[in-house]
């Protein structure tokens, strides 16, 4: 038997939401370093060292307040700094769709229970005391 591979997931387009909390290269690097690149391959697009990503990374965290990457990263989608194309364009595409739950039933004209009585097909009955 082989090794099991492991699973890659596809990476999401982040671009920058907002253009003045960085410096024009600080946030090239930053919107890298959130799509997920690692600081040679960052280096690597920009034309840059790794040293010098990493010091725009550094400085950074010290904007943010950040301990690590991932910190400076989750605190960038905390104060606005990130947005994600695909999911602005799935909350989109979403917002568009009738909402099915609120339309009325044709037969009774009232609208369906938020909460059923029922887990999968068993009825629950009530207890009472």
């Amino acid at each position: 038997m082989g090794r099991r591979q492991k699973p890659t997931y596809p990476r999401m387009e982040v671009e920058l939401a907002d253009t003045t909390m960085l410096p024009p290269r600080r946030g090239e690097v930053v919107m890298l370093a959130a799509r997920g690149l690692s600081a040679k391959s960052i280096a690597k697009e920009l034309g840059i060292s790794p040293a010098t990503v990493d010091w725009h990374i550094e400085e950074a965290k010290d904007q943010f307040h950040a301990m690590t990457r991932l910190d400076l990263i989750s605190q960038g989608w905390m104060q606005g700094l990130f947005r994600a194309r695909m999911l602005a364009w799935m909350l989109m595409a979403f917002s568009m769709m009738p909402a099915m739950r609120s339309r009325p039933t044709p037969l009774t004209g009232t609208r369906p229970p938020a909460v059923r009585n029922v887990i999968g097909r068993t009825a629950i009955r009530e207890i009472r005391a």
